[in-house]
């Protein structure tokens, strides 16, 4: 006979806690790639590795995107955070898409 794997209530709890997290965290790097993209770019790493270009308008966009990505994923984890600690519901992708920072894109 094989061995039965009997997982504890706490267990299966901390799973689904990580299968949430990490909907919710591929739900904002979507977010933040398909931003990125309505200015050409490839997706937010492309838009911020752009932060040294030698370019004004392009260094101006990838440093506002490193602001942005930073500010979003700060306010994802902490969103995150409150959930864990039963502060808040679970959110929906879209609630939680609606309450992270908007991207201002600079005007050069």
């Amino acid at each position: 006979m094989g061995t039965v794997n009997i997982k504890t209530a706490a267990e299966v709890a901390a799973e689904q806690a990580e299968a949430i997290k990490q909907q919710l965290t591929q739900a904002v790097q979507r977010h933040m790639d398909d931003t990125a993209q309505t200015r050409g770019y490839d997706g937010i790493v492309s838009l911020c590795s752009y932060a040294t270009s030698t370019d004004a308008t392009f260094s101006a966009e990838g440093q506002a995107g490193v602001q942005w990505r930073d500010n979003a994923l700060v306010t994802c984890y902490q969103i995150l955070d409150d959930v864990k600690a039963g502060n808040r519901p679970i959110p929906t992708e879209d609630k939680l898409i609606a309450e992270l920072p908007i991207l201002t894109w600079p005007t050069v």
